[in-house]
């Protein structure tokens, strides 16, 4: 009797909600053809010891590519996490990607004997498509956590601004003569965040997220008055103390199959915990004497991620609009009022390209900009708008999978506009846990 192995394939989600078209661990590699005659128990016994092998191998690199398609982010985020700034934010898209099952067509019979000709679990033309590592990439929707796993990832951020400014009080005679004193105010703020993010995969195709944040600041500041008598005034400020934590919250809307791209909705909620602008001392001349470590007010942010795996590389773009709720400060600074508060508005979107380098390191290069709106603030019972402003930022992504459930992820930004950070340094390393 000629006995005809039988398989099955399943699909496995990956990063960004790519899917690999795999052998499952109890699935034969070939289908074998009928035979001419019967197989004697030896020859059967060779072509299982083979089949095995080969199944181990690949069930080795099933799990190997499972993990190191993590974390496309992200967040992110071109970019990692949320990033709400103090009082008007910028915020980062949304995280996620879908990891499912879905049974496939069996594939044409193979040679039964020996070494096969086609590799073990020969894909289709659908599953090559998605068969890429995206780790590197950073908040711009990493792969969504699988069913009832867990994902703690600790991180560091390091952030750095300097911005030199001139004043000029005087009466300006022609273009080139000016009578009068020029100010100039030279400002070197440094942050470090470190956080910890627990993930938890509620389904398949969704995910919460909560990221509790602590924040040390340090703002050196500069003054010095040309031709002035008085030398250069140097004022240092610090601070340490929780930051705003976040909720999220994402869903992968389609499968991506049929050469769509991966759509999927995200919404973050960040709380005012962290100390804010309004929270911190002051002296007479409303001048702050300590630095605050939050934004003051609370925000929601939905955002939508687009994913277009093309083998070697993936596509992303997205776009998140940030909203936050004002209130009334009631306070008095200096000799003024302050009443309502209404931080601007904002507007983002970012795109850029993830590439695997093989089953364990990746890249991902990424642009992303946010347009902030005015703030209304009422002082003194008068209502005034600050200026609108821009912020874009270049960013860089590394990934390396140490193992199945560990990975490690760099990614760097480089401001691009005045008001941007001059560069943004993030370290991230998740940890995944099985609760099955």
């Amino acid at each position: 009797m000629v006995m005809q192995p039988k398989y099955a394939r399943t699909v496995i989600g990956g990063g960004a909600g790519l899917c690999l078209t795999l052998l499952s661990s109890t699935a034969l590699a070939q289908q074998s053809p009928p035979q001419p005659g019967p197989m004697t128990v030896e020859q059967l016994f060779e072509l299982i010891q083979v089949q095995r092998k080969q199944i181990e191998a690949q069930q080795q690199r099933i799990e190997q590519l499972e993990y190191s398609i993590r974390g496309i982010a992200g967040t992110g985020q071109p970019g990692g996490g949320s990033n709400f700034s103090q009082v008007n934010y910028s915020g980062q898209p949304g995280q996620g990607a879908q990891q499912g099952q879905q049974p496939q067509q069996n594939q044409p019979n193979q040679q039964a004997q020996g070494t096969p000709e086609q590799p073990v679990g020969e894909e289709d033309r659908d599953a090559q498509r998605r068969r890429i590592d995206v780790s590197g990439v950073q908040d711009i929707g990493g792969v969504l956590t699988r069913k009832n796993h867990l994902v703690f990832e600790p991180s560091i951020e390091y952030e750095n601004t300097s911005s030199t400014r001139f004043f000029f009080d005087g009466v300006e005679i022609i273009e080139t003569v000016l009578v009068g004193d020029i100010e100039v105010s030279d400002a070197d703020r440094q942050s470090i965040t470190a956080a910890g993010t627990f993930r938890y995969g509620l389904t398949s195709r969704s995910e919460i997220e909560i990221k509790v944040p602590f924040v040390y600041r340090n703002d050196d500041v500069t003054q010095e008055v040309i031709g002035g008598s008085s030398g250069a005034t140097t004022s240092s400020l610090d601070a340490a103390n929780i930051g705003d934590v976040e909720v999220s919250g994402r869903y992968q809307l389609n499968s991506g199959r049929d050469d769509w791209p991966i759509f999927i909705a995200n919404a973050r909620i960040k709380s005012n915990s962290g100390r804010g602008p309004f929270d911190v001392s002051r002296d007479d001349d409303g001048i702050e004497t300590e630095l605050s470590t939050g934004s003051g007010f609370w925000a929601i942010q939905p955002g939508l991620t687009m994913i277009y795996p093309t083998d070697p590389a993936v596509f992303f773009a997205n776009i998140s609009y940030t909203h936050s709720f004002g209130e009334d400060v009631d306070e008095t600074i200096g000799d003024s009022e302050i009443g309502d508060v209404q931080p601007g508005d904002v507007i983002g979107f970012g795109f850029g390209m993830g590439f695997s380098l093989n089953e364990k390191a990746s890249f991902s290069v990424g642009y992303a900009h946010d347009f902030v709106f005015e703030t209304e603030q009422e002082i003194d019972g008068v209502t005034f708008d600050s200026e609108s402003f821009e912020v874009g930022r270049l960013s860089l992504g590394f990934s390396y999978a140490l193992t199945n459930d560990f990975n490690i992820n760099l990614n760097t930004q480089i401001g691009v506009t005045d008001d941007a950070p001059d560069v943004v340094l993030t370290l991230r390393t998740p940890l995944t846990f099985d609760l099955n």
